[in-house]
């Protein structure tokens, strides 16, 4: 993976997938072998990487997204995308295979079901993702990873923070099985409630495998917060009304490292994400619905 030009440095510097969304409106989500008439149909950017580098440069950060495109006209679209949005993409390359991809319902509650197609994510190194930490990062520096790309790069992206000091935190979605060592380099691993059943349904076993925090996202039920030897810390989540949950999960995610690289304290933190979540589930999309610094302040508020 070769730069087109030279590095800035970055505040939060995101590992992480880059697709095209097709994103269906239904009435209800399909059981197993059941067929459902779509009342709307969007094509958008989007991947898990992505989503939460736009969202925190939205709020603020100077911000790098570093994974892998296509050469295809999806792959164009993405760059094109997240620059406008403010985020460098330096470290975005360019691989073989095409642009990943998402199909994702959603239903007239806003809930939703994602089916994802890794493409060209899967191509991303970990000496590419080495090799773009050190380019870009700090000590004043955070490191955010997710799971549409290979382990192998999650864990590159790991030891590299630790390396020069950044914080790291670990959005494990779409969960799978951890090696101990990565949860060991954690400042902050985040699943929701269903990722945490798939990671064993323990706080206290992922606390016991190394990670220094533990939050836990839990939709409308709000948020809680586990640290070693200390008690859960529920933080609620604000009433909204509820229109699209897709990547709401990411906004909270990008809010939480934004807040924390800022030097907020990790309730608070918390706290912050959490509105900054609510407000992502009043409108559809996983791109148009990022919130302004200004609106999650008055929600708080």
């Amino acid at each position: 993976m070769k730069p087109t030009r030279g590095p800035a440095a970055a505040d939060i510097i995101v590992v992480g997938s880059a697709n095209l969304d097709h994103v269906l409106a239904v009435p209800r989500l399909p059981a197993p072998g059941e067929t459902v008439a779509a009342s709307d149909e969007t094509t958008t950017t989007g991947g898990k990487g992505a989503n939460q580098a736009v969202a925190a440069a939205a709020l603020g950060g100077r911000v790098a997204l570093v994974g892998v495109v296509g050469g295809d006209a999806e792959g164009r679209k993405a760059r094109s995308s997240l620059r406008s949005a403010g985020v460098d993409v330096t470290y975005l390359g360019r691989g073989s295979a095409r642009t990943g991809a998402a199909t994702v319902m959603v239903d007239g509650s806003g809930e939703n079901m994602i089916v994802v197609r890794a493409g060209a994510n899967d191509e991303l190194s970990a000496d590419d993702v080495r090799r773009a930490i050190h380019a870009l990062g700090s000590v004043h520096s955070l490191v955010l990873a997710s799971l549409e790309v290979p382990l192998s790069a999650v864990l590159a992206a790991a030891d590299v923070a630790g390396e020069i000091g950044a914080r790291f935190v670990l959005n494990t979605a779409p969960a799978r099985e951890l090696p101990a060592d990565l949860l060991a380099k954690c400042d902050v691993v985040v699943p929701n409630e269903v990722e945490l059943a798939q990671l064993g349904g323990a706080a206290e076993d992922i606390l016991a495998r190394g990670a220094r925090a533990l939050v836990v996202t839990r939709g409308g039920r709000g948020v809680e917060v586990y640290v070693p030897g200390g008690k859960p810390i529920a933080v609620p989540a604000p009433e909204v009304e509820v229109r699209d949950t897709t990547g709401a999960g990411d906004v909270f995610v990008a809010a939480l490292s934004t807040a924390l690289q800022e030097g907020t304290h990790l309730e608070d933190a918390c706290r912050f994400a959490a509105a900054a979540g609510a407000l992502a589930t009043t409108r559809l999309g996983a791109r148009g619905m990022v919130p302004r610094r200004e609106e999650i302040e008055a929600l708080l508020d």
